[in-house]
């Protein structure tokens, strides 16, 4: 799994002044673990309510107590990888939860997935069928299946020199026993524009366009949030679609403002791989932002869509549909806090940004 005056017409203004406060979620504060982070990644309860988490910064692998306070890091990072270490990795960049006490540890750098007890001790590496490049599996159920989106189907692939522009984009499901390959979803392709990097001017998908997003429940049942029409489709685990319904929301202009932190960004990523500060770079933008620009799924059957802001001060706020595919609440996060993921009892975990820029995790709960 990636923000941001308006107009409303009449009817969506009264229609939002008529909501009802059941439709307004409310959070509160739960907790915070002690240690700060450079970056982080999602976040997975474990059963004794410990968490895990990486630090996409530092490149490291955590196991937080909200409880008593402790973290522990878990693993080695090293620059080469042993053979059959499944303690090791270089890049950890995702964490998932596995069937019983299983956690799959997704390394961006390996691109290997390990698997973890959550005791906090390396089992082994995952082996899986590689498809659609040398990419890895990011999503897994508890079923023995892992879902890869196959964006080699847009990049290229095909014959030398020639543009691949395919009208969507397949989401393919993986059997780990056996390797067997179907496609379960398909997501719109991106919008595209011309991108100026120096003298070479490409094809670059455009920035602030709408995507769709994908994901899994724990039992096989897919979801897939529609960044054009805002909503979201769900999938059984037979094969039957659930059509959802679109909900209204307001197109933020993109500024001026957004598109020189966009650029400021890339400069600053380009720093690690020896990119000119001074090369000319021009980029694609849409005209307006999108309905949401991440998202996320709850075990319970919610996908949480994360709305873009025109501010980038102000506090964020999510969309809940059910399972149904219908809009339920609204839920604002609390400033500087950005969904990571979901527990027990009501427990929403964030990302809380510090004023040094640092990262802390948060416990919430949704009342």
């Amino acid at each position: 799994m990636i923000k941001l005056g308006p107009l409303y017409t009449v009817a969506l203004i009264a229609g939002i002044a008529c909501r009802s406060a059941e439709s307004q979620g409310v959070l509160t504060q739960g907790g915070r673990l002690p240690a700060r982070f450079g970056a982080l990644s999602n976040t997975i309860e474990l059963r004794d309510g410990r968490v895990m988490f990486t630090d996409t910064r530092n490149k490291l692998f955590f196991r937080g107590d909200f409880r008593t306070g402790k973290v522990d890091t878990l693993g080695s990072r090293v620059d080469s990888l042993q053979q059959n270490a499944p303690g090791q990795y270089r890049f950890p960049g995702w964490v998932a939860h596995l069937a019983g006490d299983t956690i799959a540890l997704v390394d961006f750098s390996a691109v290997r997935t390990t698997l973890w007890n959550e005791a906090g001790h390396p089992l082994r590496v995952l082996p899986i069928k590689e498809v659609a490049g040398q990419t890895p599996v990011l999503l897994y159920d508890t079923l023995g299946r892992g879902y890869k989106i196959d964006y080699q189907a847009i990049l290229g692939g095909g014959e030398p020199g020639r543009a691949i522009r395919s009208d969507s984009i397949p989401v393919l499901r993986i059997t780990l026993a056996t390797g067997r390959v179907d496609t379960i979803a398909r997501l719109a392709a991106p919008e595209y524009g011309d991108a100026t990097f120096g003298e070479e001017v490409q094809q670059a998908a455009k920035v602030f366009a709408p995507n769709d997003f994908f994901g899994v429940l724990p039992d096989g049942t897919a979801w897939v949030a529609r960044g054009k029409e805002n909503r979201v489709d769900w999938r059984s685990p037979d094969g039957k679609w659930v059509r959802g319904q679109p909900h209204a929301f307001t197109r933020l202009p993109v500024t001026e403002a957004d598109k020189e932190r966009v650029l400021a960004q890339v400069r600053e990523q380009g720093k690690q791989f020896g990119m000119p500060q001074e090369l000319k770079i021009v980029y694609p933008f849409a005209e307006t932002k999108p309905p949401f620009d991440f998202a996320m799924g709850h075990p319970a059957g919610e996908v949480w869509l994360q709305r873009p802001r025109s501010d980038e001060r102000a506090s964020l706020v999510y969309d809940v549909f059910d399972r149904k595919g219908s809009w339920r609440r609204e839920i604002t996060f609390p400033q500087n806090a950005s969904l990571s993921g979901f527990g027990a009892n009501g427990a929403i975990y964030a990302s809380i940004r510090n004023e040094d820029g640092s990262r802390s995790v948060a416990k919430l709960r949704l009342k």
